[in-house]
């Protein structure tokens, strides 16, 4: 039943794809000859059991793909292939139609509420190709919050984006100087001299143009685990982070010996009030009435 560039068993898998049955497309292919055939012969050259095939032929001649020949015997003929191409993307658009106005039809409270995408990033590798593959897009700005290694790795790609003209705002984490010509770079100083187990935990968050971010973790240092988003409550949220961690570095280069004074190297205190869930904001407000209230006295 194919010839020698497989065309009509190519036919036969099209048709099945567009909602034939495996009978109902070998028949069909079976008939695209100049002679009409009878059902008798389409089963001999198609395969198709005899029982089968007169019923198959009906249902085509009733979908109006087959034409049946009155005679003795009757002969059926297959209409041209184009004419079938045709028939097939007229009945797909009504249908389509059909399936647009019974949705409109549809209560806006039955219907499903659009999922937000969030890619799973797992291992550094995972992290650092899918933070470059941002910062190769970046056309206006990115945010980067990220230790002064995983800064190292990504160099070269914010390099590329500054060369672009694109805006990048850097806070980088740990005691490695970070210097990139054209970034705007911001050295997270608050945390120098405090040891908290945590840590050493790694991140990078990156939110680029506020189309897209990309936020990990490495919680013991090692093992990384993140997401890539477009979802933008998650955008808005890693870009605040960043944002008010560099305000509050930039209020530390001015204030940081009076702050490291009240909250201690690191500014610990703010850390134990943080973990002691007993300890609320008037507890702390407390705290810090009480150290300014030393200091003006002395």
């Amino acid at each position: 039943m194919t010839n020698s560039d497989g065309a009509p068993d190519a036919l036969v898998q099209a048709l099945l794809e567009l909602g034939f049955s495996q009978y109902e497309a070998k028949c069909y292919v079976g008939l695209m000859s100049a002679a009409p055939q009878t059902g008798y012969r389409v089963s001999k050259t198609t395969g198709v059991p005899q029982p089968k095939v007169y019923e198959t032929l009906r249902k085509l001649v009733t979908r109006g793909v087959v034409r049946e020949i009155a005679g003795d015997p009757t002969l059926f003929s297959a209409i041209p292939p184009d004419a079938l191409l045709r028939q097939l993307e007229d009945t797909f658009e009504r249908r389509l139609e059909d399936a647009k106005a019974s949705v409109r039809a549809l209560d806006p409270a039955e219907l499903p509420r659009d999922l937000e995408y969030v890619e799973r990033l797992e291992g550094v590798q995972a992290v650092l190709v899918a933070a470059g593959d941002l910062l190769a897009g970046a056309t206006r700005r990115v945010y980067l919050s990220a230790s002064a290694d995983e800064l190292t790795l990504l160099r070269p790609a914010i390099e590329q984006a500054v060369d672009r003209q694109v805006d990048a705002v850097i806070l980088a984490f740990g005691r490695g100087k970070v210097d990139i010509a054209g970034a705007r770079v911001f050295r997270h100083a608050s945390t120098d001299g405090a040891l908290f187990r945590h840590h050493q935990a790694r991140h990078v968050a990156l939110v680029v143009d506020s189309r897209e971010t990309v936020n990990a973790i490495a919680a013991d240092g090692a093992s990384w685990h993140g997401i890539r988003t477009a979802s933008v409550p998650v955008i808005a949220a890693v870009k605040g982070f960043i944002r008010h961690d560099i305000d509050l570095q930039q209020v530390f280069a001015d204030f940081g010996p009076q702050l490291v004074d009240a909250y201690g190297p690191g500014l610990q205190m703010l850390e134990s009030y943080r973990q002691d869930h007993t300890a609320g904001a008037e507890s702390l407000a407390a705290h810090a009435r009480s150290r300014a209230e030393r200091l003006r006295a002395g």
